[in-house]
């Protein structure tokens, strides 16, 4: 993938959010979001708030993990959606000037914000911004722990044909294929479709084996479908 301005690509991005959830009526900042079934569309906006703000103040012990995204949340519990968003674009854009030093951490924020993004867009039925280059950067950070957790498990090797990419384990030549749009791959590598809309993908091969290489760090498949 050519290199892009991750910082860049944010910021985009949040400018997306924002136009989103701006005029949002109470009602709706206050809906469950069915990705995240703990957090309301409310909280989902001050996570996405707080990794700025914690990027900035050097916050990042347990980085990514429940109990330091619950502290972001919970520190903006009771404040109004419209404080959250100021708040974000008054730290956002320090971190998208520096972003482009972060190294591999700067494709894993666009990677957490394009995930969650697409989480708010489900919970407000507003679907868009599926083929965007935040997409692209989360596929970069993504595809190699998916691929990681194959081996670890044994499984065969497996190509990867997301949209016009295609992702093989190095040195070898996979029998099976995997076919699947960028976007359903983001959303099943996070825990965001269950094990039955991962079988009803594109695979040449039966799928059942290579379910184990969804579930890695954080991430499961679902229980039940989530349509979007």
């Amino acid at each position: 993938m050519v290199d892009v301005d991750v910082g860049a690509v944010y910021a985009e991005g949040r400018g997306r959010v924002v136009a989103l959830v701006a005029d949002l009526p109470h009602e709706r900042a206050a809906m469950t979001v069915p990705a995240c079934p703990d957090w309301r569309v409310q909280d989902l906006v001050a996570h996405m708030s707080g990794v700025c703000a914690d990027v900035l103040a050097g916050r990042l012990d347990g980085a990514g993990t429940d109990p330091w995204t619950a502290t972001q949340v919970s520190a903006r519990y009771d404040r109004e959606l419209s404080q959250i968003v100021a708040e974000w674009n008054e730290t956002a854009p320090q971190v998208e000037a520096a972003a482009k030093d972060f190294g591999p951490a700067g494709k894993q924020l666009v990677f957490d914000f394009f995930t969650h993004e697409q989480d708010l867009r489900g919970a407000l039925g507003v679907p868009g911004a599926r083929e965007c280059a935040a997409c692209g950067i989360a596929l970069e950070f993504i595809v190699p722990g998916f691929q990681a957790v194959a081996t670890q498990n044994g499984l065969p090797p497996l190509r990867l044909v997301a949209g016009s990419r295609v992702w093989a384990p190095a040195g070898v030549e996979p029998a099976e294929t995997l076919t699947v749009e960028p976007f359903e791959f983001l959303r099943a590598a996070t825990g965001r479709r269950s094990a039955d809309q991962i079988r009803a993908f594109d695979w040449s091969c039966d799928p059942e084996p290579f379910l184990a290489g969804f579930t890695f760090g954080p991430f499961a498949p679902r229980p039940t479908d989530l349509l979007e």
